[in-house]
């Protein structure tokens, strides 16, 4: 593949990825506010999303096989057709008057399934383009435009929800999918080797090819059973770190101006924003497991000092540091996922650590949804069962469970990084396993592959990450590492 291709293919999946992100995000906070119109309630869209995470699950094994053994461009361009009509569709009913909150659930259910089979597609894609040391870097450029939208996102969609209403919204979503499935298809047709994970000899089911798909995930994570750690440990740190962003903004309208939860979350896109750039411009090409676990580290420990803090500015400081250390801890796993799976099995595992993370993010919102609001609010009011004891250390009144909420979290997912820190085996994960070829498999019969190195040069830029070509010029693409 010629420099040129490289840096086009990796411009338009970019583009890509743009697109649906600023599309997905306009649509959540226009759907958010319309919801809560309806209904007064909260506690309905929670429910809905929580609901996404069901259907998703079932489509895993599917949504693995789609990825690794079939043509991706298809299955991308399918997949945004999908999501193309299911909010056209949305948009007939907020047009007639007829929107229901019955019909927000089916759409978010309908968006979950197609986004468990997209995503899991993009980024094995994403995978076989960009060279495995700019890995991290890549994936940093794609958290960097997510970190801008959440900046931004929110005042755009509030002008257009006045101005447009949430027609406006849907209109301008639709024309973002058809952008971003344009972009994804023509970059993927400029890199055969993105197209296909598993090169197949004649025709085969989709029953089949989704039997070898999960049986290809399982046995490389009985190979490699760090691996199966590391999607372990991702997602118990997802599911508490959400869980406890859940609680941010109750905590602090519990004692504060609503004005409070807009700086604090502006501190935190910001946070979000320079710790993807800093990896822009610093990338982390080795021990990246290490700087993972530093990162999320940090992380724990600023949600420990929220629920001890009680002004606006340490929630702002706080909040600033735990988004720069997911930002930089996001971005150094998925280059680790794409860096340790075998090429024919990327997608499938992909795929899997999705289902593994919606899972472990519904037990975490709704168990600890129960006890924040039932168990430990109760029990820190003044006179409350811990007032005298818990209540020492943390503070009594209105809010104080909900911030006890964010220690225990961060107290457990401090733990798990420092378990995780003190093993050598986890923690040198990515320097002592050796990556995989990256040659695309066949099917029938399997063919040996044998990976060539890229050049390496100097501190890269965005235009060298762009502009990265591989060492020999028989080499058609290259088998990449890539976060989101």
């Amino acid at each position: 593949m010629t420099q040129t291709r490289v840096r086009q293919t990796f411009a338009l999946l970019w583009a890509s990825e743009t697109a649906f992100d600023l599309g997905s995000a306009l649509m959540t906070f226009a759907l958010g506010v319309w919801l809560f119109q309806q209904t007064e309630s909260a506690q309905q869209f929670s429910m809905a999303i929580v609901a996404t995470a069901f259907p998703s699950l079932l489509m895993t094994p599917v949504a693995g096989a789609l990825a690794d053994r079939f043509d991706r461009r298809w299955v991308i361009v399918g997949c945004d057709v999908c999501s193309a009509v299911l909010v056209a569709v949305l948009a007939v009913l907020v047009f007639q008057n007829r929107m229901q909150p019955g019909h927000l659930y089916a759409f978010n259910v309908a968006s979950a399934v197609v986004g468990s089979i997209r995503i899991p597609a993009y980024r094995a894609a994403m995978g076989s383009i960009v060279p495995r040391e700019r890995l991290t870097q890549a994936g940093a450029l794609i958290g960097l435009t997510q970190s801008v939208f959440q900046v931004a996102v929110p005042l755009v969609a509030g002008y257009l929800m006045a101005a447009l209403g949430l027609t406006g919204i849907v209109t301008v979503h639709i024309l973002l999918v058809a952008a971003g499935a344009i972009a994804a298809f023509g970059g993927l047709s400029r890199s055969r080797q993105a197209v296909r994970g598993v090169e197949r000899a004649g025709r085969s089911s989709l029953f089949r090819e989704t039997a070898l798909s999960v049986r290809s995930a399982l046995a490389y994570l009985r190979e490699v059973p760090m691996m199966a750690g590391l999607s372990i440990y991702g997602a118990i740190q997802e599911a508490l770190v959400v869980l406890a962003a859940s609680m941010m903004i109750p905590l602090v309208l519990s004692t504060h101006a609503s004005d409070a939860v807009g700086l604090i979350l502006s501190s935190g896109a910001l946070g979000a924003v320079a710790g993807s750039g800093l990896l822009v411009v610093a990338p982390v090409r080795r021990r990246q497991m290490r700087w993972m676990l530093v990162a999320q580290l940090l992380v724990s420990l600023t949600l420990v000092l929220v629920g001890l803090a009680s002004s606006t500015v340490l929630w702002a400081l706080c909040a600033f540091g735990a988004y720069f250390g997911g930002a930089a801890s996001t971005a150094c796993a998925l280059a680790l996922l794409l860096r340790k799976t075998r090429v024919e099995s990327r997608g499938s595992l992909f795929a899997l650590n999705a289902a593994l993370n919606g899972v472990m993010l519904c037990v975490a919102m709704l168990v600890g949804g129960y006890f924040a609001h039932h168990v430990f609010e109760p029990a820190l009011l003044p006179g409350g069962a811990w007032a005298s004891t818990v209540g020492a250390w943390v503070g009594t009144g209105k809010g104080r469970g909900l911030a006890f909420v964010f220690i225990v979290c961060g107290a457990a997912g401090g733990l798990l990084s420092l378990v995780a820190l003190l093993s050598p085996r986890f923690r040198d994960f990515d320097e002592g396993t050796p990556d995989p070829a990256d040659e695309p498999a066949t099917a029938t019969p399997p063919a040996a592959a044998h990976p060539e190195p890229w050049a390496r040069g100097h501190a890269p830029g965005v235009d060298e990450l762009l502009a990265c070509e591989p060492t020999s010029p028989e080499r058609p693409g290259v088998a990449v590492d890539h976060s989101t």
